[in-house]
């Protein structure tokens, strides 16, 4: 991972560098992200209530009902059922209070620059929530902006409001009524990934395909939050998730003892060929998984490939190998371990052929497990509250962001420009002034360069085909609809689409399309440079937040740990939802450091030490993980263990090692004095004699010393690196006296 950091050199190289980046994301298309189906419902939103207005004569109801349907639009295109129906239903909501917020603070040129602002802020606040949430506080912000235009009265703004309210809830109904039978593809395509990353790794267990199954997971449980759990199919679905943490498990422990059994002599030939055999099976098994799940496909049964009954012989002839006395217990554990990721993958199989019929199947014969969501500690103002501080780089993007929205707001009111064009300057400033460097600068040239090809476009198009009404709703209902597809795949293009779609919508009530089109341009690009200098002057640089959140990533690995050595000095205080919300916390700590990481090599000046360390921490942190997971696993696989009481007291001093790491990262001072972990080791070695007679409480002691002495080795190796670190920076210092 080190290759992948910036060289250093000048201040102007590397915003060369970042720009460039920038430049080279704008211009990326995703196929994959590709929405041609979805965005046929969201563009009937819009162009149905516009094709009704202009047919009866009441063109501005129209305009007004298809203006809330065409900011909902881009909602019905992600999410689950269940997310995406609570998430437009409050975007409704939303839209229609701020429409009406905006339309009788417009006439008051200081109130509206006031209320502008503190609309701004809400939305950067909501951030901290969650993305849904972010994106009703983005919406009901745009929705406010565009109405300040009108001057109206309450009871005219509140006619306006329930006209978009109207709007929208017709574009919510569309996306949601017509969808049961599509309703649960984001599960499948999220567990589906899942099972083609655990068959990845079945087939080459290394760090790379561990990290890519683990992302799945997160993504998978993200997805699966927002299902319903009480639905026949979200148990289904929830019991799938499960299994595939439990085999992911059973996948790390039938590795970990394939590569202790390869480093032995050539007798053990046979076993190590047989151990692959049954991974190569596993991978075989959980692609047909990963294929049923996916939209229109099915298991395939190939007289040729049978996974399921190789994996049944592969077994077989491990249990009759010829082995020596030392290696009894190793194969003994090897064969519990394929034996539990048989079982295992026989029950998802057997889940992943019955989501289509879950009407047959009780909800009663699937097990309780725990609800899968993220780790959400606190309530949603909990967690607003949490953020209402100038620590958090939340609560500073939601200032900047409220500030930054007054300021382009006053600006297009002092300047000799017509309301009905100005908003698109704090409008632009909204979408693309985001809480990082790459996303806003993308966002900026992507919105900036899309806007301009765009407006061209409808300019040369205006005077080619100088429109009709019944023309421009068949334009707009192209330009929405080829907007809508592209929305996920490449921002420019979505751009190109949408500022074509809002000029010809525009000219039903402002008939000027061609100099409509060079407004739109012209303010965009004021907004859009207004967004980038307001970063530039009041940036949140990523790097400053890296190593508190590998800090975080050490925090909960010390939970994680501390509670799963529990459970191995007292066998009763095992519970799965517990160690459940742990893996999550860990999963998404990693995913914050990770992402942190990966933000800040694409900034401007990178603080090159700060990165390297953070990412060799991270690295290292990861193989701690991974002699966790173990522990874990070892854990169900083995229920009837023996207590081990002498797992406290070296939990205890590996608890203490990690606080410390932690603090030290997170307050950038050297590492003081770990404790004594050889000699914790030892103590825990000391088992091996008195009470530890039986041969079960010795195979348990085995495992955990095996795994124990990996994690003092990366303890130890992450303290030298802050070692080194520090050194370095000391010698720099006394330098630079």
């Amino acid at each position: 991972m080190k290759n992948s950091l910036p060289k250093s050199g000048t201040a102007s190289s590397s915003w060369f560098a970042a720009l460039k980046h920038s430049w080279q994301a704008t211009l990326r298309i995703d196929r994959s992200q590709l929405t041609a189906f979805q965005a046929i419902r969201s563009t009937i939103g819009i162009v149905l209530p516009l094709a009704i207005g202009v047919a009866t004569g009441h063109v501005l109801v129209g305009v007004s009902m298809a203006g809330g349907a065409a900011i909902l639009g881009g909602v019905g295109l992600t999410y689950t059922y269940r997310a995406r129906t609570r998430t437009m239903l409050l975007d409704c909501l939303g839209v229609a209070l701020s429409a009406f917020v905006g339309s009788i603070t417009g006439p008051i040129g200081w109130l509206s620059v006031l209320v502008t602002g503190i609309w701004g802020a809400g939305a950067g606040l909501m951030v901290a929530i969650s993305p849904s949430a972010m994106l009703i506080g983005l919406q009901s912000t745009i929705a406010l902006i565009i109405l300040t235009h009108f001057k109206l009265d309450p009871a005219h703004a509140a006619i306006q409001a329930a006209l978009m309210f109207a709007g929208a809830l017709l574009q919510a109904l569309l996306t949601i009524v017509p969808s049961p039978w599509k309703s649960t593809t984001p599960e499948r395509v999220a567990l589906s990934t899942v099972y083609q990353k655990l068959a990845a790794y079945a087939d080459s267990p290394n760090e790379q395909s561990r990290q890519q199954a683990r992302d799945a997971l997160l993504k998978a449980q993200s997805t699966l939050a927002d299902s319903n759990p009480q639905s026949q199919q979200g148990q289904i679905f929830s019991a799938l998730l499960a299994d595939a943490e439990h085999i992911r498990l059973s996948l790390i422990l039938l590795s970990r003892s394939q590569q202790r059994l390869a480093q032995g002599t050539t007798a053990q030939a046979s076993v190590v060929e047989q151990l692959d055999q049954i991974m190569q099976s596993a991978a075989e098994e959980l692609r047909k998984i990963a294929n049923e799940l996916k939209p229109s496909s099915t298991f395939t049964n190939s007289p040729t490939t049978r996974p399921y009954q190789q994996m049944k012989e592969a077994l077989t002839a491990l249990r009759q190998v010829a082995r020596s006395p030392d290696l009894e217990d190793s194969i003994q554990q090897a064969l519990v371990y394929a034996d539990a990721l048989r079982d295992q993958l026989h029950r998802a199989k057997k889940l992943a052929k019955s989501w289509k019929h879950a009407h047959r199947y009780s909800p009663l014969s699937i097990r309780s497990i725990p609800r899968q969501a993220h780790l959400q500690l606190h309530s949603t103002w909990e967690i607003l509250q949490a953020n209402l501080t100038l620590r958090s780089a939340t609560f500073r993007h939601a200032i900047r962001l409220g500030v930054a929205l007054a300021l382009a707001t006053a600006l297009y009111r002092l300047l000799p420009l017509p309301l009905e064009r100005g908003y698109w300057i704090p409008v632009t400033t909204l979408l693309v002034l985001r809480p990082d460097f790459t996303t806003t600068f993308t966002r900026g040239l992507a919105s900036m360069l899309g806007t301009m090809l765009g407006a061209v476009l409808a300019a040369l198009l205006a005077s080619i085909l100088a429109p009709t009404q019944g023309i421009l709703v068949i334009v707009v209902a192209i330009t929405a609809y080829l907007a809508f597809s592209v929305l996920l795949a490449n921002y420019a293009i979505f751009s190109v689409f949408i500022t074509m779609e809002v000029v010809f919508f525009l000219a039903f009530v402002i008939p000027q399309s061609p100099l409509t089109a060079a407004y739109r341009a012209i303010d965009t690009a004021i907004g859009g440079i207004l967004a980038l200098l307001i970063y530039l002057l009041w940036p949140t640089w990523e790097h400053s937040q890296v190593l508190g959140n590998i800090a975080d990533r050490l925090e909960a690995i010390r939970l994680y740990f501390a509670t799963v050595m529990e459970c191995y000095a007292h066998p009763d205080a095992y519970d799965e939802s517990t160690l459940h919300n742990l893996r999550i916390h860990s999963r998404l700590a990693r995913s914050n450091a990770a992402a942190s990481v990966q933000r800040s090599l694409q900034e401007p000046k990178p603080h090159r030490t700060d990165l390297e360390l953070a990412q060799d921490v991270l690295d290292a942190a990861g193989n701690i993980v991974g002699s966790v997971l173990a522990l874990e696993a070892y854990l169900l696989d083995n229920p009837s263990h023996d207590a081990l009481p002498a797992a406290t007291g070296f939990s205890n001093k590996v608890d203490e090692a990690l606080r410390i790491l932690a603090t030290s990262i997170r307050e950038g001072h050297p590492v003081t004095a770990l404790p004594n972990l050889q000699e914790a080791l030892r103590t825990l070695q000391a088992g091996k004699s008195g009470y530890l007679a039986q041969q079960a409480s010795r195979t348990d002691l085995h495992f955990v010393l095996s795994e124990a002495k990996r994690i003092i080795s990366t303890i130890n190796a992450i303290s030298q690196l802050l070692s080194t670190k520090y050194a370095t920076v000391k010698v720099d210092n006394q330098r630079r006296k």
